[in-house]
């Protein structure tokens, strides 16, 4: 699809990028950073407190998940990125 792309709270976007929601996870797909880099944008929770999705002319806005679960790169340069909620537990 066309115009995909993720803007995160700071402001960053990542275009070309796609978010899908299950199971109280939230995952991120995208290309074009290494591990490191992903790494300095996903492990930042001020950076994704909202992430917002844009596609098309729809766009899906998720917000609080700060806790990065999984972050990998496969051999084709895919990066996959594992959000859950932050927790209240107290």
């Amino acid at each position: 699809m066309e115009g995909q792309r993720l803007i995160l709270k700071n402001g960053k976007i990542i275009e070309d990028g796609s978010a899908g929601y299950a199971s109280g996870f939230l995952w991120l797909y995208f290309t074009g950073y290494t591990l490191q880099e992903a790494g300095e944008l996903f492990f930042n929770p001020a950076k994704t407190d909202r992430i917002v999705f844009q596609y098309g002319e729809m766009e899906d806005v998720y917000e609080h998940f700060t806790e990065c679960k999984t972050l990998m790169i496969d051999v084709d340069g895919l990066v996959s990125v594992c959000m859950e909620r932050e927790r209240t537990d107290a």
